[in-house]
């Protein structure tokens, strides 16, 4: 997290006296104060969340199907193909 960073947004929370204490005494061992401790670590875990949401995981024979469906696409339709003929709806 880059502390440099132009901060521009606020995150108020309400928590219990004991996890504020743990999220202290937390912060203090890792020589941060409360406020950095918190975000540095709420950071690090939305990148977990976020990196897990977008990857893809298979099964063995799920990923089989994956893998011949792209190595052997199957062929347009007419309809597919009357539809890429037609005029673009929208023209750059």
């Amino acid at each position: 997290m880059k502390f440099a960073a132009l901060k521009d947004a606020r995150i108020e929370l309400k928590t219990s006296s004991s996890v504020k204490a743990n999220l202290q005494k937390a912060a203090q061992i890792s020589g941060q104060d409360l406020t950095s401790f918190v975000l540095v670590s709420a950071e690090a875990r939305a990148r977990e969340v976020m990196e897990q949401y977008s990857r893809l995981t298979l099964m063995s024979e799920a990923h089989g199907a994956l893998l011949d469906a792209l190595m052997s696409p199957a062929k347009p339709t007419k309809g597919l193909r009357d539809l890429m003929a037609d005029e673009p709806l929208v023209r750059r």
